[in-house]
């Protein structure tokens, strides 16, 4: 047991100095601006080449999607190759966005709530084979794949008659809950802490753009530290039940200046999540430096392929900042 608890700890040892070094490539804030000033998309894959972020993948790629595609890859062989075995699953708690994104669009197609000109996204990162993803969705079978997962969409697939919100509704509260198992299986208490508060801040932005109480009271995750009731009857309420959690006792504050804002609400959730992520950088000798480094990346991910989205279809600068993913640093501290 001691030289397994040994060779553990110097797979920690190397995976803390190494996420050190690939932290040095992660964007920073000049990054993004120098992307948003372009002007097309052509000039954004042309950065997209220059950038550190991409200098460990195949530089002959010109494709923005291309990029984008094998920095996943990159980012989840890294973090992988990094960790034991038996900690790898951990990381699907970041890359199971991307399957639900799919999972969801697959069902609505199957029960013919998709117009005939949409396309199935392509997210950047999985935790499973987008293939096999398909294929459960027609009903097929596919032992790559787990058991709870597979229940899932036969029960999703034997819907009588769902709606699209449903579908999506149903998609994300299994993605929070397997998310939970996830991090408490992880035993890290800083990757659950990471994991409820998305699930609250999820529950927040809910109550906040939604007036009619009863769509509120059908969307809301559960999960998360504060009881979804509590989240019910208006602002006053959430601000309340943001008061009453361990929530960042600045986050009602800031909420309540902010009014109807929804760019500044998003900036104001995402730096509640970013000290939890900042929290994880100081952790030696563990799984979480690696969740840290791969939660960065991954929104590093999404707010280039953004940018490359607002480019393709002609956005200026302005309008692209206001669909943007808000910018998360990777600074081991915020103050």
């Amino acid at each position: 047991m001691s030289q397994l608890a040994s060779l553990i700890g110097q797979k920690f040892a190397y995976a803390y100095g190494r996420t050190g070094v690939l932290q040095q490539l992660l964007l920073d804030q000049s990054d993004t601006d120098r992307l948003l000033g372009t002007h097309g998309r052509e000039e954004v894959e042309k950065i997209f080449t220059e950038l550190k972020f991409t200098s460990k993948i195949d530089q002959d790629l010109t494709r923005g999607e291309s990029i984008l595609q094998a920095l996943g890859a990159w980012v989840r062989r890294e973090v992988e190759q990094m960790s034991p075995v038996e900690q790898r699953p951990v990381f699907h708690i970041l890359w199971l966005s991307g399957d639900m994104a799919l999972l969801s669009y697959l069902l609505k197609d199957f029960h013919g709530l998709t117009s005939a000109v949409s396309e199935a996204p392509e997210p950047p990162m999985t935790a499973y084979a987008p293939a096999a993803l398909r294929a459960l969705a027609r009903g097929e079978q596919d032992e790559s794949l787990p058991s709870y997962l597979t229940a899932f969409v036969q029960e999703m697939r034997a819907l009588p008659s769902p709606t699209p919100q449903h579908i999506d509704a149903c998609c994300t509260q299994f993605a929070a809950q397997l998310k939970l198992r996830l991090a408490q299986a992880s035993g890290s208490s800083l990757i659950r802490r990471y994991v409820r508060h998305g699930i609250d801040l999820t529950n927040i932005r809910t109550s906040l753009r939604n007036y009619d109480e009863s769509a509120v009271s059908d969307a809301l995750l559960a999960g998360g530290e504060i009881p979804v009731h509590q989240l019910l009857g208006g602002r006053a309420n959430v601000l309340s039940a943001i008061n009453r959690s361990s929530l960042p006792y600045e986050l009602a504050e800031s909420i309540e200046k902010l009014g109807e804002d929804p760019i500044a609400l998003e900036r104001t959730c995402a730096s509640v999540l970013a000290q939890d992520i900042a929290d994880m950088w100081n952790i030696p000798m563990s799984i979480e430096p690696l969740f840290a480094f791969a939660a960065i990346a991954l929104s590093n991910i999404f707010l280039m392929r953004t940018i490359l989205i607002g480019k393709a279809n002609g956005l200026p600068p302005q309008e692209i900042k206001k669909i943007l993913p808000p910018f998360i640093p990777s600074t081991h501290f915020l103050s």
